[in-house]
């Protein structure tokens, strides 16, 4: 079955100040009509006979009229502090099949500099609450946090690889009109680099997935995704590319060290690997080639083998 087409509406992260340090300015509340003109426009464009979901996501929980003028089953993302019991409740009447908590980490400590007014222990009693309501569970975590690091991210992905169905993995962005904004102007604040969040979101995903959670989403997509503009942070169109790419290219490595290999050889992957095995501008065949010592390697798209798969064959045979 295909994955449901998303109708989404950011509703953003603090509704009212005192904002945290992550967040930019939420934006103004959709009405009722531009969320059932725009299920409409999804409907027509991108659904072509797919299923649909309305995905709420920011701070708070969406309304009871907010989620009927969708018409759709919905997916919620709220702040921890800002869902309790009978919210929860209310969120099931009206339809809603997964909640998201948009936790940012689990480390007390990063959660105060970050000004989130909960702790980690919360957030884990809800997502408990949650999955006895019935609710596909899924969280948000933020690599790159102010006082965090490759480990308090880790800290973060197995304690809620055991608690949840989904995540997302979100590294930090500094947003424009963000308390990060100033932090960072005044040299207080680092953000990951790309290659800094490709290696932690990476790690994580591993762990989650070992687990059996569904890794939805790496990285955002600042203006498309509603979130304002990002001034710096680890931008990119795709990281989650970039660590598919990343884990693709130790497969390919342990696959060559397995064997004994003639000068030249092709690599035959499925054709949705293709870019992937290849790496960002062929970087992954200079790369094999050298710690490898071949004098050539071709990567060729071969429909027969199924995503994930890899075969070497000596390239004359090609």
């Amino acid at each position: 079955m295909s994955r449901p087409v998303v109708v989404p509406f950011p509703l953003g992260c603090c509704p009212e100040p005192p904002r945290c340090a992550v967040c930019a300015p939420p934006p103004p509340a959709p009405s009722g009509a531009y969320i059932a003109a725009l299920v409409e426009r999804f409907r027509e464009d991108k659904a072509q006979g797919r299923p649909m979901v309305a995905g709420f996501y920011g701070g708070r929980p969406p309304t009871d009229d907010e989620l009927a003028a969708s018409g759709l089953p919905a997916h919620v993302r709220v702040r921890p502090d800002l869902l309790d019991r009978e919210e929860a409740q209310r969120l099931r009447r009206a339809g809603v099949t997964r909640v998201e908590l948009d936790a940012l980490s689990f480390d007390d400590r990063i959660l105060r500099r970050a000004g989130r007014n909960y702790r980690g222990a919360l957030v884990e009693e809800i997502c408990e609450g949650l999955a006895e309501l019935g609710f596909e569970v899924g969280i948000a975590l933020a690599p790159g946090l102010l006082g965090s690091s490759p480990e308090t991210c880790v800290e973060d992905a197995h304690r809620a690889a055991r608690l949840v169905d989904t995540a997302r993995l979100h590294p930090i962005l500094v947003f424009e009109g963000s308390g990060l904004r100033e932090l960072h102007m005044r040299q207080l604040y680092r953000p990951l680099s790309v290659e800094e969040a490709v290696a932690v979101c990476r790690e994580m995903a591993d762990i989650l997935e070992e687990a059996g959670v569904v890794v939805l989403r790496i990285g955002q997509q600042p203006e498309p995704d509603g979130l304002g503009k990002a001034v710096a942070g680890p931008r990119h169109p795709s990281l989650r590319q970039l660590v598919e790419a990343a884990r693709t290219l130790t497969t390919l490595h342990e696959l060559l060290a397995s064997q004994a290999l003639p000068a030249r050889v092709a690599i035959r992957c499925a054709p949705e690997d293709e870019t992937r095995a290849r790496g960002p501008l062929n970087a992954h065949i200079r790369e094999l080639r050298a710690v490898h010592g071949l004098a050539e390697l071709q990567i060729v798209r071969d429909p027969t083998l199924s995503r994930g798969s890899f075969r070497v064959e000596a390239l004359e045979q090609v």
